[in-house]
């Protein structure tokens, strides 16, 4: 246990914590707010994930070279304040809740794929301490029984991505990864993140993988940001 959770034990005994998508005593998520998650119901796009009419290899939402991308719910109803909680409140223990809302959710990887967490820039790392998709990535594969690979870096800082068009993220993502300096980069390898919102992220490692040999890239997500909707 980190010496960080350990101080923070004696005032969860004096506050107790409370549902980060509702506020209600009794955290770290209820049951009212699990059950109120927008599951994303098939058929589903084959590379990046979006739910289509009728099943597709490619939809016009993916990007990049993503294959068999999945998100577990839609970034709507209790996710967004789930997720916000998790990165602006620190509250890195719900990590586990949003895994058991993935494992339930997401299939095991083929061939039990190593999960990559997608890294955040060192400067933005340090401020938040820690980076919340490795934490997902940890979680994730202790419930999957999965390997979790850190094999990519940031290479390059860029503005914070939300409100940001397709394009604007497109381009601050450019080039802003590269394997890491282990060198070991799965020939299959599932990307984890926390929301899937154009795909920009997500493929810029994808093509960093790939070009540190990767043959097969997949990628999964706790939620997705739908075309037309929040996020």
């Amino acid at each position: 246990m980190a010496v960080a959770d350990l101080l923070l034990r004696p005032l969860d005994l004096l506050v107790p914590p409370v549902c980060a998508g509702c506020g209600l005593p009794g955290g770290p998520v209820c049951a009212r707010c699990v059950g109120g998650l927008v599951r994303l119901a098939p058929p589903w796009c084959g590379g990046c994930g979006h739910p289509v009419p009728v099943p597709v290899e490619r939809c016009p939402e993916c990007h990049g070279p993503l294959r068999g991308a999945r998100q577990a719910v839609a970034y709507e109803g209790p996710a967004p304040a789930l997720v916000a909680s998790l990165k602006d409140g620190r509250r890195r223990g719900l990590a586990e809740s949003l895994a058991d809302v993935m494992a339930a959710e997401l299939p095991v990887p083929a061939e039990r794929a190593p999960l990559v967490p997608v890294p955040l820039a060192p400067r933005r790392e340090r401020d938040r301490g820690f980076n919340q998709s490795l934490l997902l990535a940890r979680a994730l594969g202790r419930r999957w029984g999965v390997t979790v690979v850190d094999a990519l870096v940031r290479v390059r800082d860029g503005p914070p991505q939300r409100g940001a068009s397709a394009t604007d993220r497109a381009r601050q993502v450019a080039g802003a990864f590269a394997a890491g300096p282990t060198g070991v980069v799965p020939r299959r390898a599932v990307l984890v993140d926390d929301v899937h919102t154009t795909g920009a992220t997500l493929a810029a490692c994808a093509r960093a993988l790939r070009r540190a040999g990767a043959r097969e890239v997949g990628a999964v997500a706790f939620a997705r940001a739908l075309a037309g909707g929040p996020g």
